[in-house]
């Protein structure tokens, strides 16, 4: 087509002015050469701004992903981590999957539904697939930084992405729980129940439950106490960064000998073992005991009379024992007195025996039958007792008396009889 310059269609003032210079053919081819070099550079810029506005994606259009690629972790730790999969290949595709990457003594797989997996299928579009990484912390972890690299590769074309995991460990102490007492040493005699204070702290950043236990010397009695007072408590459970109060009762055997002994106690989670050692001090072992000679615990009485009963009080303890007092309970009416000064023995030595002598003199008007009396033996630290049954029998007399006065009483009526009988 020729270039008119005369006419305003096909050509602009640039086309005519090129016409004017170097003809009308080479006016116009110049011109929409022009034109299309400006049509490219703007298309080229175009482009460029779309790659630049467009975010990069992996290899192929494969993306691995997880919500928490960094987190803290503590010795014996399992985790189960998720790691999602976009596909904007277009198009569904197989991938191999597998843990390219794991720190020494670390345990972990790739876990789909209930499986462990090498390969899963991805259908195209986002988070269109996700797995699981499971991961087994080990019990010794030094302080530092511990890194996991799972890769995925496209069956069967290029498309391929890699995920990194960071793992940060604090030193093996950091975030152990504790099981201390305020007052771990107590000292008493024995049959004392002792009872200490203590206190459950739960460092980790999750719940832990843990049982209760005591590795007392035989004989011993150990109660874990909750804070509500429950009784006979065999676990506890305690919230993350949590504490909680428990009270050990410790009871020792009645005979038990002086001395110190250590009580061991056990505060033991999936994940932690916490130990609080308690020690009780015996300062000595207290014990009366009240007998008598044959064993016999009766005797007789008369009313207004009285009988001796010969007591023995034996010291079974490993301890002297000082000032141990005798006292008894009778019926009313009823006295009982020791041959000892003020019912006081001043001093009974460790496993010696004290005869003494109770004389009792039942009441006057007491009348023939069995009753009940009681004597003890006390001291600060120990305390025995025994009963009695006395037979109280009175007094033959007025029986004699009485026999009498009816035989009297009999042959006056026959005299009578006989006298005044025939009138």
């Amino acid at each position: 087509m020729m270039c008119d310059p005369g006419q305003d269609r096909g050509c602009g003032p640039a086309a005519r002015t090129a016409a004017a210079k170097y003809g009308m053919p080479e006016a116009c081819r110049r011109t929409r050469r022009g034109f299309l070099q400006t049509a490219a550079v703007i298309f080229a810029a175009l482009c460029l701004c779309m790659a630049w506005m467009i975010p990069a994606r992996a290899d192929g259009g494969l993306e691995l992903y997880t919500s928490y690629p960094g987190m803290a972790v503590e010795p014996n730790d399992s985790l189960s981590l998720t790691i999602n999969a976009d596909n904007l290949t277009g198009s569904a595709l197989d991938a191999d999957v597998s843990v390219t990457s794991m720190p020494d003594g670390w345990d972990g797989y790739l876990q789909g539904g209930s499986y462990e997996v090498s390969r899963i299928h991805i259908p195209a579009g986002e988070a269109s697939a996700s797995m699981t990484l499971r991961l087994t912390v080990p019990g010794e972890l030094e302080e530092g930084v511990y890194r996991v690299r799972v890769h995925a590769q496209a069956v069967n074309s290029e498309a391929a992405d890699d995920i990194e995991f960071e793992f940060t460990a604090a030193s093996q102490e950091a975030g152990r729980g504790s099981f201390t007492s305020e007052y771990p040493e107590q000292e008493g005699a024995a049959g004392t129940a002792f009872s200490f204070s203590t206190t459950l702290i739960n460092n980790s950043l999750k719940p832990q439950t843990y049982n209760l236990s005591s590795n007392a010397p035989a004989g011993w009695t150990v109660s874990f106490i909750s804070s509500d007072g429950s009784a006979g408590v065999a676990a506890l459970d305690v919230e993350a960064g949590a504490s909680q109060s428990l009270t050990v009762s410790v009871t020792p055997p009645q005979r038990v000998e002086a001395g110190q002994y250590q009580i061991p106690c056990s505060a033991v989670s999936a994940s932690e073992t916490l130990s609080a050692d308690l020690s009780v001090t015996i300062t000595g072992t207290y014990g009366l005991e009240l007998s008598t000679p044959d064993g016999r615990l009766s005797f007789d009485a008369g009313a207004g009379k009285t009988s001796d009963v010969t007591l023995y009080i034996t010291n079974t303890g490993n301890v002297d024992l000082e000032n141990v007092s005798l006292n008894s309970s009778a019926p009313s009416g009823w006295t009982v007195t020791y041959n000892v000064d003020d019912n006081i023995i001043a001093s009974l030595p460790a496993g010696s025996t004290s005869e003494v002598v109770a004389s009792v003199k039942p009441g006057k008007d007491a009348i023939t039958g069995d009753y009940v009396t009681s004597f003890s033996v006390s001291s600060d630290q120990s305390t025995d007792l025994l009963e009695f049954r006395v037979s109280v029998k009175t007094s033959t007399m007025w029986g004699v008396v009485a026999v009498v006065i009816i035989i009297g009483v009999a042959l006056g009526l026959e005299y009578v009889f006989r006298k005044f009988g025939r009138r």
